[in-house]
């Protein structure tokens, strides 16, 4: 391990990404909420903020509420959300200050992370690679929950490796709090933090030692205990039959369309460049058969549990999977690829392969699919259009008297618009294409069948166009209600 130290080398970078992050925050500040974030934040937060916080469970997904329950997923964001509007007001920016803060604490976290791996000259390397990441960059824009889980992560991992079993107890809340895959990642923690505390002590095990280590966890497994027994004395199993996405796949042909989806989760956004590394890096490993120090085994360890894990669930749901998700097992991995090339590759050729690194995970940013592969919008920069897109489509609307009653869209699109921006409650865009007026949009990655129905002059005509860089909005008509779609 290498003890902290600054000088002005280090300022550089650091500053560098304080610059950038405050960029991003001041441009993204009004943003509204986008993808996941209008369910997992908005929905859940003005469920709290409306009750009073009278009850943590929210209606039943079968109920004909407008705000219905995950119940999977811990309502920790939902209810740190509506405490901040009822403290700063009911406003945008203060769901993008309040990550702005999380972000300050990623940074340092982060930072002291980084220098118990690596020297001096290659930390401020290391801190731009992992934090200019697409999908870190873009969950911090849109304020995503995933960011906090993220940042709990970090914050979990250096108490590992720094022996705080105190500051490991209070991320875990916030990690395992935020959602399920939080607790999938407390769980693979769990079992590396056991390794690296019995890997250094050379002693058999024993009962008092074991729970000593589950100390740190005993706060979060009791709050989950009350939440989960709670929630099912309430609103009973919440993997029913309706969800399919954790139903088993029906067929081969499915299982190999979600083991190429998670395949190209893994490697999206530039990530390519880290595996063709890390495979190298690996090779070099078994090859000449290298001691590791029991913080880079820990490492390892974390990474195929968590992965392994992912792998399993691509033959036993059909889970759609983000780039998002996979955000603490790629930090790790490209700890572990870094730390190769610092041991593996000629000194005199390193810090050029961090700045290839750089630069190819920045062109991440622009990897735009064929329309008919789907898109994780919420893991590029790419789609910061869309919220200039989407108010020009509503004040169109609104401009030539449209009834909402006649509107529907897509993903992102639809709904109560107060959940997204917080604002002209009870104007509510349908979700079917079964009204006069469709809003189509890439970012909502509409189903292969209805874009195809969209070029069909005899059912669909366009009304407005709204692009700008590679998102687009169009709102369409229908020609005659004889095609209206069910």
């Amino acid at each position: 391990m290498h003890p902290i130290q600054w000088n002005k080398k280090s300022s550089v970078f650091i500053i560098l990404i304080i610059v950038i992050y405050l960029l991003l925050a001041i441009i993204t500040l009004n943003y509204g909420y986008f993808w996941d974030n209008i369910q997992q934040i908005s929905k859940e937060a003005h469920w709290f903020f409306q009750t009073n916080f009278q009850s943590l469970i929210m209606p039943a997904q079968n109920s004909s509420s407008e705000i219905v329950a995950t119940g999977y997923h811990p309502p920790l964001m939902g209810i740190m959300t509506a405490i901040l509007w009822k403290v700063f007001g009911y406003k945008l920016w203060v769901s993008h200050v309040f990550i702005l803060f999380w972000a300050l604490i990623l940074f340092f976290n982060v930072w002291k992370l980084i220098r118990l791996i690596f020297e001096e000259k290659f930390a401020g390397w290391v801190l731009l690679i992992v934090l200019l990441e697409p999908t870190v960059l873009t969950q911090f824009a849109i304020a995503s929950p995933d960011f906090i889980l993220f940042t709990a992560f970090i914050i979990s991992l250096r108490a590992i490796l720094e022996k705080k079993p105190l500051l490991l107890s209070i991320a875990l809340i916030f990690l395992c709090g935020i959602n399920m895959r939080g607790i999938f990642v407390g769980v693979a923690l769990f079992v590396s933090y056991f390794y690296y505390v019995y890997s250094q002590r050379n002693t058999k095990f024993s009962w008092r030692a074991f729970f000593k280590i589950l100390q740190p966890y005993l706060p979060i497994v009791f709050l989950l205990v009350i939440y989960f027994v709670y929630y099912f004395n309430e609103r009973g199993w919440f993997f029913t039959s309706n969800l399919e996405h954790y139903s088993t796949p029906t067929s081969v042909d499915k299982i190999i369309k979600h083991l190429a989806e998670f395949g190209l989760r893994t490697i999206e956004n530039g990530r390519v460049v880290i595996w063709l590394i890390g495979f190298y890096i690996a090779f070099r490993l078994f090859k000449f058969k290298t001691k590791l120090s029991q913080e880079i085994k820990t490492l390892f360890l974390f990474w195929f549990l968590i992965t392994g894990l992912y792998v399993i669930f691509v033959f036993i749901t059909q889970m759609p999977f983000s780039a998002r998700y996979f955000m603490p097992q790629f930090f790790v991995l490209t700890l572990l690829v870094l730390w190769g090339i610092v041991n593996f590759i000629q000194q005199k050729k390193q810090i050029l392969i961090f700045v290839i690194i750089l630069l190819f995970e920045l062109t991440g940013n622009f990897w735009i699919y064929p329309d008919k592969i789907a898109k994780s919008w919420d893991c590029t920069l790419a789609h910061l259009p869309y919220y200039e897109l989407r108010k020009d489509c509503f004040d169109f609307i609104d401009k030539q008297n449209i009834d909402y009653s006649k509107v529907s869209a897509g993903f992102c699109l639809y709904g109560d618009r107060k959940f997204v921006e917080l604002n002209h409650a009870g104007k509510i865009v349908g979700d079917k294409p079964n009204r006069k007026f469709y809003i189509e949009s890439n970012i909502s990655n509409t189903e292969d069948s209805l874009a195809a129905a969209f070029k069909d002059v005899t059912k669909w005509k366009p009304v407005k166009r709204f692009q700008k860089g590679v998102v687009f909005l169009e709102i369409y008509e229908q020609v005659s209600n004889k095609n209206l779609m069910k």
